[in-house]
């Protein structure tokens, strides 16, 4: 039963998406990955979906349980993983834009208490338009076992 009430939360994102403007921005697939209690850091990830015809750039993200959200791409440099922070990220017109493990993602610093497994966290998207996404995203574990173990 706990399973199945996960998955319905986890389907539910899009739906508890409220937007200041018109639905042209959506976000799918919502996710922060697990870390454990004492974790100082955790990411997010989504897709989010640009229906209009202009591009959008995500210009910032915040959330309650967090002291602070940056934009962050991972990317190799000469056989390191880094964090690249990001000013903002462009989702073009039409498109979409992927925040995935290894490629772009939310990074959630200065937990006020780590989210376990199955708790939900709270986002405000900001978006370069004036609208503003609510989200509750779902916790859950990485579905590979690769993960990042510096912040650069």
């Amino acid at each position: 039963m706990k399973k199945i009430l996960f998955y319905i939360s986890v389907l539910l994102v899009s739906i508890s998406v409220s937007s200041s403007a018109a639905d042209s921005i959506m976000v799918q697939d919502a996710w922060v990955r697990s870390a454990p209690p004492n974790a100082k850091a955790l990411a997010a990830y989504m897709k989010i979906i640009n229906t209009s015809a202009e591009q959008r750039a995500l210009i910032s993200a915040s959330s309650s349980r967090f002291g602070r959200v940056e934009m962050h791409k991972s990317e190799m440099h000469e056989g390191i993983m880094k964090m690249i922070p990001q000013k903002q990220l462009t989702v073009p017109a039409g498109g979409s834009l992927l925040l995935k493990p290894m490629s772009y993602h939310l990074m959630l610093m200065k937990p006020v208490s780590v989210p376990r497994e199955g708790d939900l966290v709270d986002f405000d998207l900001r978006f370069d338009d004036g609208t503003v996404l609510h989200l509750r995203v779902p916790v859950r574990a990485a579905k590979s076992g690769r993960m990042m173990k510096s912040h650069d």
